[in-house]
This record gives C-alpha cells, structure tokens and sequence, in this order.
C-alpha cells in the first residue's frame, strides 16, 4: 500500500513539474517586443546561425547591402525581421540590395539561419552596408 502512494505522490509531483515547466517555456504571444533606439551597426558578420540587431524604431525605407559565400551549393538564407513579421527572407549568393519598409513596432534584425562549416568550406553572411530614408506620413 505504502508504494501505492508513493507512486501516487511520485506521479502528481513529476505531472506537476512537466506543466509547470511548460507553462514556463511558453512563448509570450501578446507582448510586443519594445524597439530601444541606437546606433545602426554599418557592417557586420554573421559565422553561424545568429541574429544581428538593428535598432531602428521608427518608420522608414532601409537597404541592406549583403554579400554570402556559397557552401554545399546553397548561399546564407537571410531574414530581415520587425518583431514577428517577416520583411524579406531569401538566399545571399553574391552581392545582394535588400530594401524593406519598417513600420517602426518593433525590433528590427538580420538573421542568418543555415550556418555551414566543413573546413575548408564555410558559409558565412556578410552585412556591407545599411542606408536608411525616413517615411514621415503614414
């Protein structure tokens, strides 16, 4: 009898972790991320899987200069992001100008998300330049 509570206590408590524990993984679908403004970086590399951040929070025309080197076939796959929406999303194979509008709502980035590695073979993403125009009516 006593391991029959036991089991019982066991099984409770271990339930009760795994919820709580899901429950805290849980991605937050109604908070906004807040946009801080700051310097926009002018260049950057991305080796691996990552994200670069540019701290744009308000509305405007942005280009992006990137260049990709090819690994296994395929250039970096890119994404400029604002929050959650997907601006632009594609293959960097040489050099290539990306131009999105940003409405300003939240936290704008460059992700690079196929990081390949083999040496001597490396596929890499490279962020040239960044120009920005602002739009002033909406």
């Amino acid at each position: 009898m006593k391991w029959l509570f036991g089991l019982l206590v066991f099984s409770l408590g271990f339930g009760g972790s795994l919820y709580a524990l899901h429950k805290g993984l849980e991605t937050q679908k109604d908070v906004a991320a807040v946009c801080i403004p700051g310097p926009l970086p002018q260049q950057g590399v991305l080796y691996s899987n990552n994200a670069l951040e540019l701290p744009l929070c308000h509305r405007a025309r942005v280009t992006l200069i990137l260049e990709g080197t090819v690994a296994k076939g395929q250039g970096p796959w890119a994404m400029v992001v604002e929050g959650k929406r997907i601006l632009w999303q594609g293959e960097v194979r040489q050099r290539r100008k990306v131009v999105v509008q940003t409405s300003g709502d939240g936290i704008m980035a460059l992700v690079f998300t196929n990081d390949y590695y083999q040496p001597p073979v490396d596929r890499n993403l490279f962020l040239q330049s960044v120009g920005v125009e602002p739009l002033l009516h909406r």
